[in-house]
């Protein structure tokens, strides 16, 4: 339990900096969604969801936005990962990536929508931009995922021999 809660809050600080620095010039990858879509496939439904909640308030306070609207979107994009999930077949880090590309497409999507002032003013052509920074992410997953899998290989390779 604990090591989830590390992963969790390690997660909301590394998101919270790549906003502050690669997200004022570019986009930055949303790594929370990857985190909580790791969690929730590895240790059960609960931590998505108040995973989802807790993280997304935290990155609310950090960033000076409305308070809940992380919450929600994260919320959002885990209900349209999770659904998806139930339906493929697959297992491993496609299905990961996947996942964790939907998430993130969606809870951006809502974010814009619920974050901005008025209210629904971002229903404009900034909805795009949750595309390329879902592919951005799961290029960024594909990446952690398949070192973190070698180096676990590399752990039992050293405890076999």
């Amino acid at each position: 339990m604990r090591s989830g809660i590390l992963l969790l809050a390690g997660a909301v600080i590394f998101q919270f900096m790549l906003e502050l620095t690669m997200g004022r010039i570019a986009l930055a990858p949303s790594m929370l969604p990857l985190a909580l879509v790791y969690l929730g496939e590895n240790r059960g439904g609960n931590w998505t969801i108040d995973g989802a909640f807790w993280s997304g308030l935290c990155l609310d306070l950090l960033l000076h936005q409305p308070p809940g609207s992380t919450s929600i979107a994260l919320l959002a994009g885990l209900a349209a990962a999770t659904w998806l999930g139930r339906f493929s077949a697959g297992e491993g880090i496609g299905n990961l990536t996947l996942m964790t590309a939907t998430a993130v497409a969606v809870s951006d999507m809502v974010f814009i929508i619920v974050a901005s002032r008025p209210f629904g003013s971002g229903l404009n052509s900034r909805l795009l931009m949750a595309f390329p920074r879902a592919l951005l992410t799961a290029g960024f997953g594909v990446l952690i995922l398949t070192v973190g899998n070698w180096v676990s290989e590399m752990r039992e390779r050293r405890a076999v021999g």
